[in-house]
């Protein structure tokens, strides 16, 4: 019998309709990129800057944004990604940093 591959489903650990960001260096690009999580376990990359400062800005936007509920459906969500300036496409992040920036929304739950 065979029942397939699947990853084990994480627990949220955040709040509903709670949301993490912050900034991080890319190892090798050097780039800022903005991230963003809404469980702890769910970093996902949003944009890269060369300028930590643009970045910071973008994080700060995304919060807000979603503190005042101003995008309520997925089209919405995805059009003001969309509009976010970026300096360049995001790279994957080495997943031990990916483990720390985990970390990093956990803690910032307590």
């Amino acid at each position: 019998m065979f029942k397939g591959f699947s990853h084990p489903k994480k627990k949220a650990v955040l709040e509903d309709n709670e949301l993490t960001t912050g900034i991080v260096q890319h190892p090798v690009t050097g780039l800022w990129q903005t991230w963003i999580s809404f469980t702890g376990n769910d970093i996902q990359c949003i944009t890269a800057h060369a300028n930590p400062d643009d970045a910071d800005r973008v994080t700060k936007q995304m919060a807000s944004a979603w503190s005042e509920g101003k995008y309520k459906t997925g089209e919405e969500v995805t059009a003001f990604i969309k509009s976010l300036p970026t300096d360049a496409v995001i790279d994957p992040l080495p997943q031990n940093i990916v483990m720390q920036l985990s970390q990093q929304a956990l803690g910032a739950k307590e």
